[in-house]
């Protein structure tokens, strides 16, 4: 194997690593998605009402997984988080993604989140991240958009 071609397999995720790191950051995706879209969205909206009790409920389900997400972000991250201990890396995450939506999320987008966030917040956090990762996989072997994710799902898994 060549030099870039383990280089991008280093940065690239298993399936099981990238799930457990979209668990992690599923708190920072929708305290993103509510910051975005608190001007947005009536005060009764689902998203701006229900947004702690899931961001809370998501953390505790993810921390099954934790380990995979940390040795994935460990990677990723490389020695800017070595010394991070797992709260600071759990915060990180979190903090990492809130930006990123809150960013990059079209106002546009506040509806169709908030019309289809009941019925996902009725899944598991390993659930959501499954399908969410498999969705990404799946989009990216049509072509159709850019880079969704910071990193690849490892080829052949």
């Amino acid at each position: 194997m060549s030099a870039a071609a383990q280089a991008a397999e280093s940065q690239c995720m298993t399936h099981a690593e990238a799930q457990a790191l979209m668990e992690t950051a599923l708190p920072g995706l929708l305290q993103g998605a509510k910051q975005q879209c608190a001007s947005v969205l009536g005060s009764d909206a689902y998203l701006l009402k229900q947004e702690p009790a899931l961001s809370k409920r998501f953390r505790k389900e993810s921390e099954a997984d934790w380990p995979t997400a940390k040795a994935a972000f460990d990677r990723l991250g490389g020695s800017a988080v070595s010394d991070m201990g797992d709260a600071g890396k759990r915060t990180a995450i979190e903090t990492m993604v809130s930006g990123i939506v809150s960013q990059k999320m079209k106002p546009q987008s506040c509806g169709i989140v908030n019309s289809f966030l009941p019925a996902l917040a009725e899944q598991p956090a390993n659930k959501i991240g499954d399908v969410s990762i498999s969705t990404f996989t799946l989009i990216k072997k049509f072509g159709k958009v850019g880079r969704i994710l910071p990193f690849d799902i490892c080829s052949g898994d």
